[in-house]
């Protein structure tokens, strides 16, 4: 089976050869396909004696329908005839992938995620860059961390272009900015060590700059030009300045001067919308405020500015839906944020991604909220391979089209990506939910980062473990997952098979590894000198040899993902907890065998991180990054001074 167009379709041709290539197709003969543009908001599909016809609004919708088709003819084969009608729900559907939380997508990688966008549907795509793109003025931004260069995100725009994907530039003008204001020859810029000083006119030379740099490397005339979670805005040098300022006037006066630069660049801007209602908020927080809020009495977006409504976090319609009204209050121009909780440790959560996005999308729905970005964050350096988040965006691809999707909708697309079973890829949804926590109106539990990255000797999340021994779970869930993966074909049939491999390597290591302390504290207080030797001489170097695998695998991964840059966090990261295991089980075989005539590390007593968190809801945590969890002490000198 071959595929190729029909003359009247020849504009469409490079991407038809990208999308049908991958899987094998050489596009010069075959399956004759003609792809019409329409302006119904549908796609149609129409087969039948080796003859296709696709119609649809827009490029991408029309290479969904034409994968659509091949999806049928591979499952199906090719004598039947086949028609298909999907309406087209949203008009702006994609995903914001997380390239400045150390991983920088690699262009070859970027290009892979566009080709599944376009077989899927999704027609918008942002590169979130805080520093990792090259502002020539400044040459510390971006230094060290992988930033595009102009002609990558050329490259980058030329081919969403081909494949009918609009690549938007994500950038940060305000805050977020604590990696290229750590350097001394740009800290005259900051207000404090992660916001710019606002009113400078040094500031806004620099996002001038910043602005300019991307508005001519991207197509669009839109720019999210991000501006949330400003939480120290005006504390610091700005203060010294100017005196205390309501957080309201600062930003107003800056939004002002940021407009007027895009206003020069022809741009579009948008921005996160929780500085807006952090301001109705007796404890400045995003969603707290009061669903009856005069909105309208408070701040308000300069005329021309889209508010980004983000929210990861409800299960329920209803608050969608409020928070949405509440926006329009705000402006006309709403975009809607979900996200598919790709940073809370080693693994995607994946039941919290569907549990969130399903009544998110629904309320877009039923609030007419057509515009939907699907967030992709690496917090903590990124230990969340990106790639492995494809159940939760084929989720919130399908949700533009047709009827509310089910399972079998996520399912099929899936298996069709990447030749791999959808089921097996579920247990990646297992790692991090140990209660039902989820039932009592809480998402988000990390008990998988915390076992495996914590300490044997200094244990510190054995009291939150309450003594229950997790290994057993986590051992389950490694059988489950194949040692080795036949993928399919492409870049995702491969990824997708690796990534199933290297979470069967972490589930093994975690089954060694987390009750092992817990072990060892049980032995050290029975004085059974012989299990302390055997876990020294045997099981330890045994998880060495476990936790080496994970950490060959995930370089492997990343560095088909992203670029080289970052990569030296995890590899420190993963050597330190090598290096630290050698050194426990040094100190246990010489306590073992009476070198040592105590281990004081093992004398104190086990204190819950979250004492408010126990029984079945002992595992729920907050947001605990690696310094967190490997020590107490401070792995960094942690307390600096302001330099202003």
């Amino acid at each position: 089976m071959d595929f190729t167009l029909t003359e009247d379709s020849k504009k469409y041709e490079r991407g038809f050869r990208e999308l049908l290539s991958e899987r094998g197709y050489d596009c010069k003969s075959g399956i004759r396909v003609q792809l019409k543009e329409s302006t119904e908001r549908e796609i149609t599909i129409s087969y039948e004696k080796e003859q296709a016809v696709i119609t649809a609004s827009e490029t991408a919708f029309l290479y969904r329908g034409l994968m659509s088709l091949v999806m049928q003819l591979e499952a199906h084969g090719t004598e039947k005839p086949y028609a298909k009608r999907e309406e087209i729900w949203l008009d702006h559907n994609g995903c914001m992938v997380d390239s400045s939380r150390n991983c920088v997508m690699s262009v070859s990688a970027a290009k892979a995620w566009l080709r599944m966008q376009a077989c899927v549907g999704m027609n918008v795509m942002m590169l979130y860059t805080e520093d990792t793109y090259e502002v020539p003025e400044y040459p510390y931004f971006g230094a060290l961390r992988g930033r595009y260069t102009a002609e990558e995100f050329k490259e980058l725009d030329d081919y969403a272009q081909m494949l009918g994907i609009e690549l938007i530039p994500c950038i940060e003008a305000l805050g977020h900015l604590q990696q290229p204001l750590r350097w001394p020859a740009m800290r005259d810029l900051r207000d404090t060590s992660d916001i710019a000083l606002v009113g400078d006119e040094k500031v806004y030379d620099f996002l001038r700059a910043c602005i300019r740099q991307v508005s001519c490397c991207f197509r669009t005339r839109k720019v999210h030009l991000g501006m949330d979670e400003a939480w120290s805005l005006g504390l610091g040098r700005y203060l010294l300045k100017n005196g205390y300022t309501p957080k309201r006037e600062i930003i107003r006066k800056h939004m002002a001067r940021v407009m007027d630069i895009c206003r020069e660049e022809g741009l579009e801007p948008m921005i996160w919308s929780d500085m807006y209602f952090r301001v109705h908020s007796k404890n400045e927080q995003y969603y707290d405020v009061p669903f009856d809020t005069d909105m309208k009495s408070g701040e308000r977006p300069p005329e021309g500015m889209a508010l980004v409504y983000w929210d990861y976090y409800h299960l329920d319609e209803d608050y969608y839906c409020n928070y949405m009204r509440m926006h329009r209050d705000l402006t006309d121009r709403v975009v809607f944020a979900g996200g598919g909780w790709t940073w809370k440790g080693f693994t995607p959560d994946l039941k919290v991604a569907e549990a969130v996005t399903v009544p998110a999308l629904n309320a877009c729905r039923k609030e007419q909220i057509r515009d939907v970005i699907y967030t992709l964050w690496g917090d903590d350096s990124t230990e969340t391979p990106l790639f492995s988040a494809l159940g939760p965006v084929l989720l919130c691809a399908e949700y533009g089209f047709g009827e509310t999707p089910d399972t079998e909708r996520i399912k099929e697309r899936f298996e069709f990506l990447t030749g791999c079973d959808y089921e097996v890829y579920q247990q990646l949804g297992r790692f991090e939910v140990l209660t039902e926590g989820m039932n009592n109106k809480k998402v988000g539990s990390d008990p998988a980062k915390c076992l495996f990255q914590q300490d044997l000797l200094l244990g510190i999340f054995d009291g939150q473990t309450e003594g229950v021994h997790y290994g057993p779970y986590y051992a389950e869930i490694a059988n489950a997952l194949p040692e080795q993966v036949k993928g399919g074909v492409g870049f995702w049939g491969s990824e997708m098979a690796k990534l199933l491999e290297y979470y069967h390597v972490f589930a093994v290591a975690l089954a060694k590894k987390a009750d092992m302390g817990l072990r060892i504290l049980e032995a050290y207080q029975k004085k059974d000198l012989d299990t302390l030797k055997r876990l020294a001489e045997k099981e330890i170097p045994e998880l060495a040899v476990w936790v080496e695998k994970c950490r060959r695998l995930r370089e492997l991964i990343w560095m088909r993902e992203g670029k080289v840059f970052g990569w030296e966090v995890l590899d420190i990261r993963y050597y330190g907890m090598s290096g630290r295991m050698e050194s426990t089980a040094k100190r246990l075989k010489a306590y073992a065998d009476g070198e040592l005539i105590s281990l004081p590390e093992l004398e104190e007593k086990r204190l819950p991180v979250f004492p408010e968190n126990t029984g079945e809801r002992r595992m729920e945590g907050g947001y605990l990054s690696w310094i967190d969890i490997a020590a107490v002490s401070p792995l960094a000198w942690a307390w600096l001074p302001q330099v202003y």
